[in-house]
């Protein structure tokens, strides 16, 4: 998912997405964080999949700092039946396309 179909995302209902930022506690700013986003690590993402605690009647969004992470964790759910898309270039790419236009 690239970062204008992210910021449409946020910008209407998230009602049927759930957004997964997946980065480790120490890379979290308030800054850097987005509101709407539940907040847990890669690792735990797949012990929470591997149990089936994660919805697959949603989309999810997964992001990280630069999207590596997210890709693999897209990769693995996708293989698992979930709906998921993995946030391209990450927050970074985020952040340096806030001023850009929908």
């Amino acid at each position: 998912m690239n970062t204008k179909e992210f910021k449409k995302i946020l910008a209407g209902s998230t009602d049927d997405y759930l957004l997964l930022d997946i980065r480790e506690a120490e890379e979290l700013t308030p800054e850097s964080s987005i509101a709407l986003a539940l907040h847990m690590p890669m690792g735990k993402v797949f012990t929470e999949a591997g149990k089936d605690n994660l919805p697959k009647d949603k989309q999810i969004v997964v992001f990280c700092r630069t999207g590596a992470r997210a890709a693999v964790v897209a990769r693995e759910l996708t293989e698992r039946g979930y709906t998921i898309d993995g946030l391209e270039g990450g927050l970074e790419a985020y952040s340096t396309s806030k001023s850009v236009a929908l």
